[in-house]
């Protein structure tokens, strides 16, 4: 019985030391039970992220109107890239501790690097967490870090941290010239310049139509263009923050007014010539408090006019009403009518009764042409009137007349005006070549 006692109580000591030993050792940082892990990270859950490196130091601060950088000479606020925040933090939080090294004392932290915060984060929500990066650590592709977390505890983690956390300050600007992200946000968009005039579109349904001024109302939209203006709209990105601003700006080049579903106010996008050599625009946007610069490649292309998004056909009438067309060809010198007549069986000569075949498919052609380039107020000298197509529905009403005059410079190109309105249009002369070389025979 004695014997059993004293084998017990020496069990029980050796026990308990070796507890105490496993207690020691472990407070010591040898044995980490379970792998070191990060805590959940979230952007939304954050007010503040400080970020130091030897590329710069960065303050990131959560307002209403979204993610701000802090200024430190008392300039305005940057926006952010949200998503590149976002980025950050996903990163971290998908990129655990590979091992845990031990914990460290005061005489061993310069050895780990670990003796300042040159490289690291600092993340404030709810609570405060940090991440400090230190030197490189004994595998190759690692670094010593400790986190605010576990005190003294050393871990280390791959050298992505610190090419992660060594970003110059530019490369969390927020350069889009507007929120939306899909073209499916943008509800209404309007455009004023010296190169674009005045107009607006809004969106009906999946398409869009003009809404102003009053004398595009009448126009069609051309949904493929703008959806492609839509595009290269939501993925426009200025070159980087305006370095040195001008105090005084020159003419505005440009102004984009853009309506989204998320908001009833619109974003602006305000464009101006730097006066350099063209390849650079500044620009004032609405979303962001300091200027930009922008390509002047990216402002061609946002720089349309309502010519370029609407659909150009010669006319917007619906040449299957015509009962009648009357031609007058003036050609060397000489001016001839003809008559073409709908009947059961298709068209006739209206002299002589003939049979006319083709002119189906030519009233479908000028139905279908498109202007090739914008329109002019006056036509250029030395054009001459080669034909007057007019074209009359029931009751002989006039639905439409067509002028086509030469282009003096170019003898695959005519210009075109529809009566009743007073500009020219340049359109391919294939169409006017089809057609005169079929009326001496009529």
């Amino acid at each position: 019985m004695k014997r059993r006692i004293a084998i017990f109580l020496a069990l029980l000591i050796l026990a308990t030391g070796l507890g105490l030993g496993i207690h020691q050792w472990t407070k010591r940082g040898v044995i980490l039970i379970g792998d070191p892990t990060w805590p959940g990270l979230s952007l939304k859950s954050l007010t503040r992220i400080e970020l130091k490196s030897p590329a710069g130091n960065s303050l990131f601060s959560r307002t209403a109107e979204g993610w701000f950088i802090m200024p430190v000479n008392g300039t305005a606020p940057i926006r952010a890239n949200e998503a590149r925040l976002k980025g950050l933090l996903d990163t971290i939080g998908h990129t655990p501790p590979v091992s845990h090294v031990g914990r460290f004392t005061r005489r061993e932290k310069s050895s780990f690097g670990l003796d300042n915060d040159n490289t690291s984060i600092t993340l404030t929500g709810k609570d405060v967490w940090g991440i400090v990066i230190g030197a490189d650590g004994p595998a190759q592709g690692t670094v010593y870090a400790r986190s605010s977390l576990q005190g003294d505890q050393v871990v280390l983690v791959t050298n992505q941290y610190r090419n992660l956390f060594n970003k110059p300050e530019s490369f969390f600007h927020d350069l889009r010239l507007v929120s939306a992200t899909e073209p499916e946000d943008i509800t209404r968009i309007s455009a004023e310049g010296p190169g674009t005039g005045v107009w607006e579109i809004s969106r009906t349904g999946d398409m869009f139509i003009f809404s102003a001024p009053e004398q595009l109302t009448r126009h069609s939209v051309a949904q493929a263009k703008t959806a492609l203006y839509l595009h290269t709209l939501v993925n426009a990105r200025a070159r980087n923050v305006a370095i040195e601003p001008q105090a005084a700006l020159p003419p505005r080049s440009l102004k984009i007014s853009v309506w989204t579903k998320k908001s009833a106010a619109p974003e602006t996008i305000e464009l101006y010539h730097d006066g350099s050599d063209g390849k650079v625009f500044l620009c004032r946007l609405s979303r962001q408090n300091v200027p930009v610069e922008v390509e002047a490649e990216l402002v061609d292309k946002l720089n349309a006019s309502a010519f370029a998004l609407r659909e150009k056909p010669v006319l917007e009438v619906d040449l299957g009403q015509t009962e009648e067309q009357r031609f007058t060809v003036r050609r060397n010198g000489k001016v001839r009518e003809y008559t073409a007549l709908r009947a059961a069986d298709g068209w006739h000569d209206g002299a002589s009764g003939k049979e006319l075949t083709g002119l189906d498919v030519i009233m479908w052609r000028l139905g279908s042409l498109q202007f090739v380039d914008a329109p002019r107020k006056e036509l250029p000298a030395g054009a001459r009137n080669l034909l007057t197509w007019e074209f009359s529905g029931p009751g002989r009403h006039t639905l439409a007349t067509v002028n086509f005059f030469s282009d003096p410079v170019s003898s695959g190109r005519c210009w075109i005006q529809v009566e009743g309105e007073d500009i020219w249009f340049p359109a391919e002369r294939l169409l006017l070549d089809d057609l005169m070389s079929r009326l001496p025979a009529l």
